[in-house]
């Protein structure tokens, strides 16, 4: 039995997801990275999107321009919003379109910083985290693992992502090991 797809068409719904996106990664993010993130499974249709942008600028979302692209920043507003509303979004939805959006921003940070390994963090409801971790292949730049874990608050999430970050080449050399035939 195929999973329906969830659809976002609420304008301010699409708001309120921008601003949970770019605080769960708790970095800005570029037009081009919301569009490719909440395209995902036609989540968000790309008008939709646009207007939704167009919406958070005037009091949810702080506008950079960085390398002739425009990247979105929270506000305090955008946090409060994130926080406050952004439980109200299916936890499906918030689930693979944070996974979605950790693969995104690893991968564009990666190829600017020639890094191959990116974790980042996310706090859920119950006051647990998801630890999202990604390696990319150093020869192919793709991804070569994603590892979800689950925390059971952000001082261990903190932990696990310091333990990771700190000790890159050993944890892909583990997971190497572990999944070689």
């Amino acid at each position: 039995m195929e999973v329906p797809k969830i659809r976002i068409d609420d304008i301010d719904d699409i708001c309120v997801l921008i601003c949970y996106l770019i605080y769960s990664l708790g970095c800005p993010l570029s037009t081009s990275q919301l569009a490719e993130i909440t395209s995902l499974d036609e989540a968000v249709n790309y008008f939709d999107l646009s207007n939704a942008l167009e919406k958070v600028r005037i009091n949810l979302c702080t506008e950079t321009f960085v390398d002739g692209e425009t990247f979105y920043a929270n506000t305090p507003q955008g946090i409060k919003a994130a926080r406050d509303l952004g439980a109200s979004l299916p936890l499906s939805i918030r689930e693979k379109l944070f996974r979605e959006a950790v693969r995104v921003y690893t991968r564009d940070a990666m190829k600017k910083k020639g890094s191959f390994l990116s974790v980042r963090y996310i706090k859920n409801a119950d006051s647990t985290c998801t630890v999202g971790i990604t390696v990319m292949d150093e020869i192919t730049a793709r991804q070569k693992y994603y590892v979800a874990v689950t925390a059971k608050n952000e001082q261990e999430a903190d932990i696990i992502k310091h333990k990771v970050s700190s000790d890159s080449k050993s944890f892909a050399k583990y997971l190497d090991d572990y999944f070689d035939k």
